[in-house]
């Protein structure tokens, strides 16, 4: 990848209630849970719960975020009246983010996954069956090892720019980044982070992350990387001078919400290094570094057939690096391999992606938030469509249905 790699963050601006180890939360609250594996300590998730209808929805939010990253879509869902009716939607704070405790370093995304599949069962009412889940970011990876998890429990399945099947590459961009890590390994400009172990991986990547995390936090730092990766089509951000060309969108409550959440959240280097690593595909991605050494990222092929008859819908803003605009995190081809990987595991796919310079980026579930809930709306009501889908986000993007595979193989360029 040209960039370091940035999921986004959200301000939680709601006051967490009183820990619980029963059955249900109502509003907001959390849920202690067992931890992953035995020996593990208790964590205490933290649950935010809108609407009361027949259809419920999960939102598994981004890397080193809170659930409170949808609160702008959360807010549609309290305010109008039929989507009140229709739905229950429930946010969750990952493990070390947002109101949640980070007793236990998570050792992959299924951690995180098992967590919330801990929390479903708990809280009083929630069905086994019929689920949408919403995975945002990384959230889409941590999506797909719930439904791996626990199959049955889900309906459907959407990514919000989401890593996919394969994850998304830690790589050593430019010279700035390269450089020795606190364990001494080299890292070259080209270089993918390892995954032979672990505890080198995390390390490889706290160092990629190092210009602008760890001791080097801070609320200006943070706030260049996210305009210029994360909210750099809204912003109208000019790549050649690292200025921003519209500041009309930092009015928005989320824009500074996500700033902030920036540097409250605890930094967990490990949940980036997992989405590295994470490859739920049949196809194992290799890549040689520098010195020569191949960097191998074993497919595991644990989708099978397990979406079988299930519906899934794919949405992002196209990538376009010339303009720097759309998405400069998750790119176009890695959303054309996904929707080959999920084809393949037996689901029905619809991808959109949105055009570029009309404001949608990375950030457009933060930044767009009415717009996000037409789409899933309308996708879970079975009116998604070619057709529809302006009129949904108020602007022009291209359709892709499951039948389609000119573009999956066009963009089927690897990693």
């Amino acid at each position: 990848m040209r960039r370091a790699i940035v999921l986004l963050v959200f301000l939680s601006l709601i006051a967490p209630a009183f820990a619980q180890s029963g059955s249900a939360v109502v509003g907001s609250g959390s849920v202690v849970v067992s931890g992953a594996r035995p020996g593990d300590p208790q964590e205490s998730i933290y649950v935010r719960k809108v609407g009361h209808g027949p259809r419920t929805i999960v939102l598994v939010p981004g890397n080193n975020t809170s659930g409170a990253i949808f609160e702008g879509i959360l807010q549609y869902f309290r305010s109008v009246e039929d989507l009140n009716n229709a739905y229950t939607v429930y946010a969750f704070d990952y493990r070390g983010s947002g109101f949640s405790s980070y007793n236990k370093e998570i050792t992959g995304l299924k951690d995180f996954a098992l967590d919330f599949e801990k929390v479903m069962d708990k809280l009083e009412g929630f069905p086994k069956t019929g689920v949408a889940l919403v995975g945002y970011s990384m959230g889409f990876g941590v999506a797909l090892e719930m439904y791996i998890a626990n199959p049955g429990r889900y309906s459907s399945l959407i990514s919000l720019a989401g890593i996919g099947t394969r994850g998304v590459r830690i790589s050593i961009a430019n010279a700035s980044q390269a450089g020795s890590d606190a364990l001494g390994q080299q890292w070259a400009v080209g270089d993918w982070i390892t995954v032979t172990n672990d505890t080198k991986g995390i390390a490889g990547t706290a160092f990629q992350q190092s210009s602008w995390q760890g001791e080097a936090r801070n609320l200006a730092g943070i706030q260049f990387v996210w305009d210029l990766l994360v909210f750099e089509d809204a912003l109208k951000y000019d790549i050649s001078s690292y200025k921003v060309g519209d500041v009309g969108p930092k009015a928005q409550p989320g824009y500074m919400g996500a700033l902030l959440d920036g540097l409250s959240v605890q930094y967990m280097p490990e949940s980036l290094y997992y989405c590295h690593k994470f490859n739920v595909s049949a196809s194992d991605l290799t890549h040689k570094n520098g010195d020569g050494t191949v960097v191998t990222i074993p497919g595991d092929n644990r989708l099978g057939r397990l979406l079988a008859g299930k519906k899934v819908l794919l949405v992002k803003a196209s990538t376009d690096f010339q303009n720097w605009r759309g998405d400069q995190v998750i790119y176009d081809n890695y959303t054309a391999t996904t929707k080959y990987d999920l084809k393949k595991a037996g689901a029905d796919v619809t991808a959109i992606l949105i055009d570029p310079n009309q404001g949608f980026d990375h950030g457009f579930p933060v930044l767009h938030p009415l717009e996000t809930v037409h789409l899933i709306d309308s996708f879970l009501k079975g009116n998604l469509k070619a057709s529809t889908v302006s009129a949904a986000i108020g602007g022009t993007a291209k359709f892709y249905d499951s039948a389609e595979t000119t573009w999956e193989t066009n963009n089927f360029t690897g990693f």
